[in-house]
C-alpha cells in the first residue's frame, strides 16, 4: 500500500459564502471544497502538460478524484471497472450551519446602480440587504480542512500546488467569480504561489480556464490600491469596477465579458475573477483574467479587441495596479 500524505490547513472566509444543502440553507459541507480542489488541480495539470491535451487531464483527474464514467480504467488486477472511488480523502471538523442574517448596506456600484453586494452578488442576493439563501456561511468563519490521498500516484504530485493556487485565487461558492466566498488557508504563503501564466492571446485558443493571462507587461493580475478593514469595503470597489468595464462594452461585445443563462447564444461566464485576499486584519481586491474562448464567443479577433480594452481600463484605473501575484 502507499503511504498516505496527510495536509491539514485552517480554512478562512474573507466574505461570506453563498454553500448550500438540498434545502438552500447554508452549511459547511464537503463537496464544494472537493470542486474547488478540482477546479485548481487543472490549472495545475495545465501548468506542467499541454492544455489542448484535456483528455488525458480527465482520465488522470478521474483516477485520482474518484469517478462514474471512465470506460478504460482498470483495477489492480487489471479488471476493467466502470467507476472509481476518490483516492483523496477530505474532511472538515465539522458541518456547520451557516449564521449570516442579513447583509451589511453597500453603496450603488455607480449611480442608478444596485446596491454593490446585490450588482456583485444577483441570485444569492434578494436585494440591497436581503437574501434568498437562508443562512450564507458569514466572513470571518474558519474551519480545519483535512486532506489525506496516496504518495506516488499520478496527479497527487500536484496537491501542493493545487493548495497554494487556491490561497491566492480561489473562492467558492455561488457568485464564486465575483469575489463572494473567497477563501485563506492558513500556513500558506501568498508570495509562494506565483500565477500560472500565459500569453493571454494563446489562452483563447482553448475552451476552458486553465491559467491567467500574461502580456508584455506581466501578469494580468491587479489589486485595488487602498486595503479595508470590513468586507463590504472592497466588494463595494470591485462592484464599481465591474460596472464600468461592462459599461465598456455595449451591444454585442457586451457579450464577450460574460452573458447569463438565457442569453443569445448561451450562458458566458467572465474571463474577468475577482478575489478578496487577506492581510493581517486588512482586506484587499484582486482583479485577473484567466482567458479562454466560450463555444459560443465570437471570432479570436473580437475577443482579442474586447479584452484588450479591457486590459488598458484596468492599467489606467486610479484603483488598482498591476500586480505580480
Amino acid at each position: 500500500m502507499s503511504q498516505m500524505i496527510t495536509k491539514s490547513h485552517v480554512l478562512q472566509f474573507n466574505t461570506p459564502a453563498f454553500l448550500g444543502n438540498a434545502e438552500q440553507c447554508g452549511q459547511w459541507r464537503t463537496p464544494p471544497f472537493k470542486h474547488l480542489l478540482r477546479e485548481w488541480w487543472r490549472v495545475a495539470w495545465a501548468e506542467k502538460n499541454p492544455p489542448s491535451d484535456w483528455r488525458r487531464m480527465r482520465e488522470t483527474e478521474a483516477r485520482f478524484f474518484g469517478h462514474a464514467w471512465l470506460e478504460n480504467d482498470v483495477n489492480g488486477k487489471g479488471k476493467r471497472i466502470a467507476s472509481r472511488k476518490s483516492n483523496l480523502i477530505l474532511r472538515l471538523d465539522a458541518w456547520r450551519d451557516g449564521t449570516l442574517n442579513a447583509l451589511p448596506r453597500t453603496r450603488p456600484a455607480a449611480q442608478g446602480a444596485p446596491a454593490s453586494a446585490l450588482y456583485l452578488g444577483y441570485g444569492p442576493v434578494k436585494d440591497a440587504q436581503s437574501l434568498k439563501m437562508s443562512h450564507p456561511v458569514d466572513e470571518g468563519k474558519q474551519a480545519t480542512l483535512r486532506l489525506a490521498y496516496p504518495n506516488g500516484l499520478p496527479g497527487a504530485e500536484l496537491m501542493e500546488r493545487t493548495l497554494a493556487l487556491i490561497h491566492a485565487y480561489g473562492a467558492l461558492g455561488g457568485r464564486a467569480r465575483n469575489g463572494w466566498g473567497s477563501v485563506t488557508l492558513k500556513g500558506v504563503n501568498v508570495d509562494e504561489a506565483p500565477p500560472p501564466l500565459r500569453n493571454w492571446t494563446q489562452c483563447l485558443r482553448e475552451q476552458w480556464a486553465h491559467a491567467v493571462g500574461g502580456d508584455e507587461t506581466g501578469a494580468l493580475i491587479w489589486t485595488t490600491r487602498q486595503s479595508h478593514g470590513q468586507w463590504q469595503q472592497v466588494i463595494e470597489e470591485l462592484a464599481a469596477i465591474r460596472k464600468s468595464v461592462n459599461s465598456l462594452c455595449p451591444g454585442r461585445d457586451r457579450a464577450v465579458l460574460n452573458q447569463p443563462v438565457g442569453g443569445r447564444g448561451g450562458r458566458v461566464p467572465s474571463n474577468l475573477r475577482f478575489k478578496i485576499r487577506r492581510n493581517g486584519d486588512k482586506l484587499h481586491g484582486v482583479i485577473f483574467h484567466m482567458p479562454f474562448s466560450p463555444p459560443s464567443s465570437p471570432d479570436t479577433r473580437t475577443l482579442q479587441q474586447v479584452w484588450q480594452r479591457v486590459h488598458q481600463f484596468l492599467d489606467g484605473h486610479e484603483a488598482v495596479r498591476r500586480s505580480a501575484i
